[in-house]
């Protein structure tokens, strides 16, 4: 953990971090971790990103959504599904979570569909009109949860994360079954 913390740091002093390459050999590291280790490097390793990405919009506007969701999905199912596969908790919440199909708009970072069916979790790059909510986390909003500076759940609350709009309420009954086992996931990783 201490290496990929040093590489951040060294990423952070870089005039462009983005395609620089450093990026992807943190989080290589990161999603070579076994859980353990992933739950313990997760909380300092996403505020060291927030500080890093923060004022680096211009260079993730430049790669595009596209790509930046790619980079993004290299990593978050895997991580995912260690997470899924060594905490019973979280097994069981998703095994109890009915099926749905939601976006996923993570600020200018990320664009991805999320299934859940029959107990799996999986996600596609992109958003698609087939879906039974969103969720939508503002770019400030996103960069204050990975800094430890604000948490999802004041967002769903209290704004900045958005799961329905005037005319787009979507089925927020699917949204509501889905908040037990979002919760599990973030006391699990400590977020």
């Amino acid at each position: 953990m201490a290496e990929l913390m040093v590489s951040l740091e060294k990423a952070i002093k870089k005039d462009k971090l983005i395609g620089s390459g450093v990026l992807t050999e943190v989080m290589d590291g990161v999603a070579a971790l076994e859980y353990e280790d992933l739950v313990e490097t997760v909380p300092a390793l996403l505020s060291k990103l927030g500080k890093a990405l923060e004022p680096r919009v211009s260079e993730i506007d430049e790669v595009g959504i596209e790509k930046s969701t790619e980079f993004v999905l290299k990593y978050v199912p895997k991580m995912t599904q260690k997470l899924i596969s060594s905490e019973a908790e979280v097994k069981n919440e998703l095994a109890l979570t009915e099926d749905m199909n939601f976006n996923l708009k993570a600020g200018i970072i990320a664009e991805a569909q999320v299934q859940i069916k029959g107990g799996q979790m999986s996600f596609n790059p992109g958003l698609t009109n087939e879906r039974d909510f969103f969720i939508d986390i503002s770019t400030p909003k996103l960069f204050r949860i990975m800094q430890g500076q604000d948490d999802i759940e004041s967002g769903l609350i209290g704004g900045g994360i958005e799961m329905w709009r005037e005319g787009d309420e979507g089925d927020m009954e699917k949204a509501q079954s889905f908040l037990p086992l979002l919760t599990v996931i973030l006391q699990k990783l400590k977020l």
